[in-house]
């Protein structure tokens, strides 16, 4: 029996105009209701979430920065927080060069992006305190594999990983505090509100949703997952997230 739902936002519990659907979150504030534990696990900050979510009142718990900080329902306040040390986030900024488009800095509410022309990354390092996250983003694909490798040799104080959602041919860099991901998050929070990773259910359709499928009692794909994610997850939703796939799902399973 599933006691928690754990569901990503962008391409799998948001659909094509970046929403929920009102007929996803009725749905999903009935189960809250009868008991069960809704989580959101996604690569947003937490303003973000609320924005795209109207609020996200059918969810207990919001784990936010790709696993870097957990919320308790709307308290902007988190129960849980990893950062990545400041001196290696000034240091970042040394990787810019022609091949980069755009790179990112994250906190709890804000996100920072860098302007090399003007190079204000001593203000992103004076006012990104805390920093949840970075990401970089890049002309092509195979640049952000070459630059991945470097990051990951030259940063072992950080996670590296590379991030694609299942509605784009794109690939980013996405940089995370040490020990920081979806699954640990999870694991986190299961281990604080006592219960088992066999009772938990997730769903997913990007990159970094991978492990946290893995690690779930069940892994979802969604039916427009990345074939990668596909090949890992247990089973696929019969519907993609713009036809309530999620829902779908779990009203299949008899999760009513």
């Amino acid at each position: 029996m599933f006691k928690m739902i754990v569901v990503d936002l962008d391409g799998t519990l948001l659909n094509q105009k970046g929403f929920v659907s009102k007929e996803t979150e009725k749905y999903l504030i009935h189960l809250k209701k009868k008991g069960y534990s809704i989580a959101i696990a996604t690569g947003r900050i937490y303003p973000s979430i609320l924005k795209v979510t109207r609020g996200a009142t059918f969810a207990n718990f919001l784990i936010s920065d790709t696993g870097a900080c957990i919320y308790k329902e709307t308290n902007p306040t988190p129960i849980f927080q990893n950062y990545i040390p400041k001196e290696t986030v000034l240091k970042f900024f040394d990787y810019y060069n022609e091949d980069v488009i755009n790179m990112e800095v994250c906190n709890h509410n804000t996100f920072y992006s860098y302007d090399k022309v003007h190079d204000n990354s001593d203000f992103i390092f004076q006012n990104g305190s805390e920093v949840t996250h970075a990401a970089i983003v890049m002309t092509e694909n195979q640049k952000v594999e070459e630059m991945a490798i470097q990051l990951q040799a030259d940063f072992k104080e950080v996670e590296t990983i590379i991030m694609q959602d299942s509605f784009g041919e794109k690939k980013w860099i996405e940089i995370l505090p040490k020990n920081c991901s979806k699954e640990n998050a999870i694991k986190v929070l299961i281990d604080w509100i006592g219960i088992r990773k066999e009772e938990v259910i997730a769903f997913g359709d990007g990159l970094n949703d991978t492990g946290m499928l893995s690690f779930c009692g069940r892994g979802i794909a969604m039916q427009n997952a990345l074939k990668s994610v596909k090949e890992v997850a247990d089973d696929s939703t019969e519907k993609d997230h713009n036809h309530d796939g999620v829902i779908a799902y779990l009203k299949k399973i008899g999760i009513d």
